[in-house]
């Protein structure tokens, strides 16, 4: 799977978001990507470089995953890359974010366990997704260059899979 996120990464070009990579081959390639231009890397690790700063001086920031809107413009991002197991308890609030913020593609690699969850909350957006399955786990690939969210849209949404993140919570209780 490394493989695979690694010739995504050669092929990008413009400004990248990334959440959670840690692998130091996938930092590596997009060091040496000369057509990314800007690399906002969201994880624990600080890094320095030209391309990964996120203040003056080289000095990384963290920021939380759910203010994402504060820091970016609308559509403002031409590539996000993240880890399925960083964003899984943020799916709320990330889902309609990485959307506003997008203007290219979306790609998201992990386990294959809750795939078509997630595969379901993209769809309320856009049909154009890609599915990569590999022995190892999968890469969704997301096109939203022609995707559109309203407030009202995004608030249904967030009280929709709030009430079903709690009927699964109480079921999950009264059966254990």
């Amino acid at each position: 799977m490394n493989n695979k996120i690694l010739e995504i990464v050669s092929q990008l070009k413009g400004s990248l978001l990334g959440v959670g990579i840690t692998d130091t081959n996938i930092l590596d390639a997009i060091e040496n990507n000369d057509d990314i231009h800007t690399c906002y890397i969201l994880n624990n690790l600080s890094l320095t470089g030209k391309k990964f700063s996120m203040t003056k001086h080289g000095r990384s920031k963290k920021i939380n995953i759910k203010k994402l809107r504060k820091k970016f413009k609308k559509k403002s991002l031409n590539n996000i890359i993240c880890n399925y197991d960083i964003i899984k308890q943020f799916q709320r609030s990330f889902v309609p974010n990485s959307v506003y913020l997008n203007n290219g593609y979306l790609y998201i690699y992990g386990n294959k366990k809750e795939i078509e969850s997630l595969k379901q909350k993209y769809q309320r957006y856009t049909n154009d997704i890609e599915i990569i399955e590999n022995k190892d786990g999968f890469i969704m690939k997301i096109n939203n260059q022609n995707t559109k969210n309203n407030f009202f849209k995004d608030t249904l949404f967030k009280i929709k899979d709030f009430g079903n993140d709690t009927l699964e919570f109480l079921t999950d209780l009264l059966i254990n």
